[in-house]
């Protein structure tokens, strides 16, 4: 583990791993036609908890504060604690005795959720809270993981490839998925604190 991106890259494909453990689950999840947002959320998490002693993790934490207790010195707009949660925070020491982060946030396109205005704005507003982030030797992630009950690019690609935050340089090679009876799975993640200007000194 020689930096933050590589430390990330590895929690990335842990999960993806995870997810194509789950395929016949995702299929069935893609015909539902609601959410299963926080589902993801947990099969990210098992992911990662049952890997902390095999990479090993030294914390994986579902649902992690942004500030407060247990968080970055993040506040709101008032100068108070700013106490929404993401998704996933894991990290690791490094050989050096240092630490590296991911904190991510899971955006989940669906068939009943196509890629139009709501969702992305919903996007918009998670890249807006990761920004907040500041921890040296971290990740800010997020994780847009896009499943239908058809060929996911097909569907919506033209929308995908007109949306900003889509065509952000991403953290490493998409992870496809065919699901079974011809569904799909795209996982896209990105760095979204990837600019200097986005990293606080402190």
């Amino acid at each position: 583990m020689s930096d933050a991106h590589s430390f990330a890259v590895d929690v990335l494909r842990i999960i993806c791993r995870r997810f194509e453990e789950k395929a016949a689950d995702l299929r069935l999840m893609a015909e539902s036609g609601t959410s299963f947002k926080a589902w993801l959320n947990g099969e990210a998490y098992l992911a990662c908890k049952l890997q902390q002693a095999a990479y090993p993790f030294c914390e994986v934490t579902a649902k992690p504060p942004y500030g407060g207790t247990n968080g970055e010195d993040v506040n709101d707009e008032n100068g108070n604690p700013y106490l929404k949660r993401g998704d996933l925070r894991v990290g690791a020491t490094h050989e050096k005795g240092d630490h590296r982060w991911v904190f991510a946030e899971f955006a989940v396109l669906y068939d009943g959720n196509p890629p139009y205005d709501a969702w992305q704005r919903e996007v918009e507003e998670d890249v807006s809270r990761l920004k907040r982030l500041g921890w040296v030797n971290s990740i800010s992630l997020l994780v847009l993981v896009a499943v239908s009950r058809s060929d996911v690019l097909k569907t919506w690609g033209e929308s995908l490839e007109g949306f900003g935050v889509w065509n952000r340089p991403a953290l490493t090679e998409p992870f496809s998925l065919s699901l079974p009876d011809g569904g799909s799975l795209v996982v896209k993640a990105f760095d979204v604190k990837r600019r200097e200007a986005d990293v606080r000194s402190k």
